[in-house]
């Protein structure tokens, strides 16, 4: 079978990426200009923050997965929305820190590599597993 077969088509992640990446930046577009900073517009800010980040994320998450993936390792549409989301996390992370002015560049470096060996890690797991439709057939 051929890999692009075998990868995930780019219409399964165009519509979330266009409800996410408009949810999250229209919100986050209101929120900024028409707020004050309090409470409730602080955790609506990293709320629509997460979806935006996600949203812009998943094209960028797909084209690096169809361009760097091997064959044996093809990542479903659903591995594609988590490394997206880890994104959206991780911005919220970093923008969380630098509102408490703590945030370095080193500790940017540290958290990024956390999320990375994290995602990393899945993988692996993802594909160590057994699955039936992998063994040969005797015919």
């Amino acid at each position: 079978m051929n890999r692009s077969q075998q990868f995930p088509p780019f219409s399964e992640i165009f519509v979330p990426f266009l409800i996410l990446g408009a949810l999250g930046l229209g919100g986050l577009t209101l929120v900024i200009t028409q707020t004050l900073p309090t409470l409730l517009p602080r955790w609506l800010f990293f709320f629509l923050s997460t979806l935006g980040v996600t949203g812009i994320a998943l094209p960028i998450v797909y084209f690096l997965n169809w361009r760097f993936s091997s064959s044996n390792s093809l990542p479903s549409t659903g591995t594609l929305v988590r490394e997206a989301l880890w994104m959206g996390i991780l911005f919220d992370l970093l923008a969380w820190l630098q509102l408490e002015r703590v945030l370095t560049l080193t500790l940017g470096m540290i958290l990024f590599l956390g999320v990375f060996i994290l995602e990393f890690s899945l993988r692996l797991i993802e594909r160590a597993q057994w699955r039936p439709h992998d063994t040969p057939h005797d015919s």
